[in-house]
């Protein structure tokens, strides 16, 4: 009886080991080795890989600089300028950010062929069919693996996966219509199929692909510096949309029925969540009409500057900016609506150059095209983030590695749109050309300041006298400019083109009423650090090396340590700007120099009898000699540190 009791008891195990699917089964042969019998299961596990980009899509991640693939088109206003483009650079964030919700799933993809992570909680449809025979269908969420059970490990099935992209509960249909799925309208449809067999491999990862197209329509205020305060009205208008299905075994989708969106405000999202300066509104399509009445209306847009939370509104008449597209499949559409900084525009000899309204500055390693701006109010100012060495990108830094060494100008959202000036630029605003040699460094600068009673220092003199025999000992005015009209005469100003200086017929002007110094061309005197005894004290490590790492502290009366000297003796006595031209033929070296613009408060003097006459603006260019040109053009121990006005490049 015991004996009877104990070989049931091995028989029910054994039979309960049977029963569990993909047991391992082991058999002892004569020679007492282990036999594996293959791991077969009839549970197919899913996950979800990404969502892949196609060959022609051109999503780009949030802030590159990548070029736009259209002609960029500038409608100017009195107030700002609205820079309207067509690409194929839809915005994301990816995994390195934060993921963003929208209406439809994610910001966007990342570039062509990368794939990006379909957020945690997005819903999907498998589909699994046994030749064009559905044997299953299931919903899973994204994040968490999913199983379909119940499958023949001996069978290969064709799977299909199919997403709105979206976490809600308007999803696909389980079952489909003669191989089909009507689609809902206006939602990012993603796709993906395989084939699997369970006897080799019991796991499928998703890359999905974008099937219907997708239209971004986006709204930035980078290029004005400032985020997006209130609630502006922005309508979008023309679209013209269809819904589709799509045949799941092959994924040919079929255009439906039309409809006709219309978007607000309240349609776009940020593409960043921690910064309220680009907006961004989805629509999705299943035709490939062109579409060609498209109209977006911006009316009352507020934003508060990033220096000082200055607040601004532009477009207080309602304005419409109109797009053209034509549609692909599986691809990406952005209509960009870029708020860029309108310009000043002078007219000199025939040269037209549009001018920023204020100095360049530095915001920071910001990211994102959001490291530079034009100050808030063009003042006189001296902080730190506004002093840029010849060829450098970043502030109280010498141009010494690849990575700082560039156009600033040309760094500003969005990226191209402005330059530094050319020596040309300056034309019919400078009286003539000097050249700032070792004589003028070696007694400290003096010839790029002006003494108290306004009659220029030695070294301007002796420079005069060297190089600028048509004024010898005459001080000009610059031509086409102004002075301050009183104490302490701080900046000079020029004539602007007709209809260019900030006071419209109508409309409304760029920066409080028509005298606001933002609506004037003035180049205030904020001074250069050009001491000869401080410079080679900055080194590679540049301000930061005196003891300076905060770029946005005032320097006007700060004193360099050990040796008592002020790092900007000029300020309130000079302007000095960086060209972009380098190769100046400087006491006659060919190519050891850098242009600038250099001007200063003079008066006219008479010598029979000596007297001091009316006050006015001077200006020159200046050329710059450095010791020893480096590789990337930047020389440590002599280029001296000047404030920075951009142009614009067209």
């Amino acid at each position: 009886m015991r004996f009877h009791l104990t070989k049931r008891a091995h028989w029910v195990v054994a039979m309960a080991m049977l029963a569990i699917p993909g047991t391992l089964i082991t058999s002892c042969s004569k020679d007492n080795k282990t036999e594996n019998v293959d791991n077969k299961t009839n549970v197919l596990t899913v996950a979800v890989g990404g969502i892949k980009t196609s060959g022609n899509d051109g999503a780009v991640k949030v802030g590159s600089a990548k070029p736009s693939t259209t002609t960029s088109k500038i409608h100017s206003f009195s107030d700002v300028d609205m820079v309207v483009s067509t690409d194929h650079n839809l915005p994301t964030i990816t995994n390195d950010g934060i993921a963003v919700k929208r209406s439809g799933g994610l910001a966007a993809d990342v570039a062509p062929g990368v794939t990006e992570d379909m957020v945690s909680g997005t819903k999907y449809v498998v589909y699994i069919y046994s030749g064009t025979t559905l044997i299953t269908a299931k919903q899973l969420v994204a994040g968490t693996a999913g199983t379909i059970e119940g499958l023949n490990p001996a069978t290969s099935y064709t799977w299909i996966a199919l997403s709105y992209n979206t976490s809600d509960n308007d999803q696909p249909a389980l079952t489909p219509t003669n191989g089909s799925i009507a689609l809902a309208q206006n939602k990012d449809v993603l796709y993906a199929s395989g084939t699997v067999n369970l006897a080799t491999n019991s796991n499928i990862n998703i890359q999905f692909s974008h099937k219907f197209s997708r239209i971004g329509i986006e709204l930035n205020t980078k290029g004005v510096f400032g985020n997006i305060t209130g609630n502006p009205t922005v309508n979008v208008t023309g679209l013209n949309l269809a819904t589709g299905s799509i045949a799941l075994l092959d994924g040919t989708v079929t255009a439906g029925a039309s409809f006709t969106p219309t978007l607000t405000y309240a349609n776009f999202t940020n593409i960043d969540p921690a910064f309220n300066d680009a907006k961004i509104a989805y629509v999705y399509t299943a035709s490939t009409a062109a579409q060609n009445a498209i109209n977006v209306q911006v009316q009352n847009l507020n934003i508060s500057h990033v220096d000082g939370s200055l607040a601004r509104t532009y477009f207080a008449t309602a304005s419409n900016f109109p797009f053209a597209v034509t549609p692909q499949l599986g691809n990406s559409h952005r209509l960009l609506l870029n708020v860029v900084e309108s310009p000043l525009i002078t007219n000199f000899g025939g040269r037209t150059v549009k001018w920023a309204r204020s100095n360049l500055f530095y915001r920071g390693n910001n990211g994102n095209g959001r490291n530079y701006a034009f100050y808030a109010n063009n003042q006189l100012t001296a902080r730190a983030n506004g002093y840029f060495a010849f060829g450098s990108i970043v502030p109280g830094q010498f141009a010494t590695t690849t990575t700082n060494n560039g156009d600033p100008c040309a760094l500003v959202y969005p990226a191209g749109l402005w330059k530094q000036p050319a020596k040309a630029d300056f034309a019919n605003m400078v009286r003539g050309d000097i050249e700032v040699n070792q004589l003028t460094g070696a007694l400290g600068g003096l010839g790029q300041v002006v003494d108290a009673t306004g009659v220029t220092g030695l070294a301007n003199i002796i420079t005069n006298l060297l190089t600028n025999a048509t004024s010898l000992l005459v001080n000009t005015a610059a031509p086409n400019s102004a002075l301050a009209p009183s104490t302490p005469f701080n900046y000079g100003q020029y004539t602007l083109a007709s209809g260019a200086n900030g006071a419209p017929t109508s409309g409304s002007n760029a920066f409080g009423d028509v005298n606001s110094a933002s609506n004037r061309l003035r180049f205030y005197y904020n001074g250069e650090i050009s001491n000869v005894n401080i410079l080679p004290l900055l080194g590679n490590g540049g301000l930061a090396n005196i003891g300076l790492n905060d770029l946005s502290v005032d320097i006007a009366n700060f004193q360099v340590a050990n040796l008592n000297l002020p790092l900007l003796s000029s300020y309130g006595r000079a302007t000095t700007l960086w060209t972009n031209e380098q190769g100046a033929n400087i006491v006659g070296l060919v190519g050891a120099g850098t242009w600038g613009y250099y001007g200063n408060a003079g008066r006219s003097l008479t010598l029979v009898p000596l007297s001091l006459g009316t006050r006015f603006h001077m200006a020159n260019n200046t050329g710059q000699l450095l010791n020893g040109v480096s590789a990337l053009g930047a020389n440590v121990l002599s280029t001296s540190f000047k404030n920075v006005r951009c142009v614009r490049v067209n």
